[in-house]
């Protein structure tokens, strides 16, 4: 049976303040990837710390149960991916990742933009 981690995100490691949403969008950098789109704001603080959210719109995903199932699939990926972000830096990063196909696609295609995007933000 292979290795499936927990993909439970702690409560303090998710954005919960719409006041934060608003703000990351506002003046946050955004990146795009052929699956995903990401919004992300860094402050500068004394320990490292980051912080997440999972967004499916609606709009192009109507069915309840597969925007669920992506928001799984991401967080999963998320979590197989946080190795790869380097800790010694002294910032907090807020992160929001946001799915724009209007199709499902398979786990290995969100793990790559994952991969792909977590690269491009921490190692530019």
């Amino acid at each position: 049976m292979p290795f499936v981690p927990n993909n439970k995100l702690k409560k303090k490691d998710i954005i919960k303040k719409k006041k934060i949403v608003k703000k990351i969008f506002r003046t946050g950098k955004k990146i795009e990837n052929n699956l995903l789109k990401v919004a992300y704001l860094e402050t500068s603080t004394s320990y490292f710390k980051v912080k997440i959210a999972f967004f499916v719109s609606k709009k192009t995903i109507i069915k309840s149960y597969q925007r669920n199932r992506i928001k799984r699939l991401m967080r999963m990926s998320y979590q197989l991916n946080k190795k790869i972000i380097p800790f010694k830096r002294k910032k907090i990063y807020y992160i929001i990742f946001m799915y724009f196909k209007k199709k499902l696609q398979n786990f290995s295609e969100i793990k790559k933009c994952f991969e792909n995007i977590i690269q491009q933000m921490f190692f530019k």
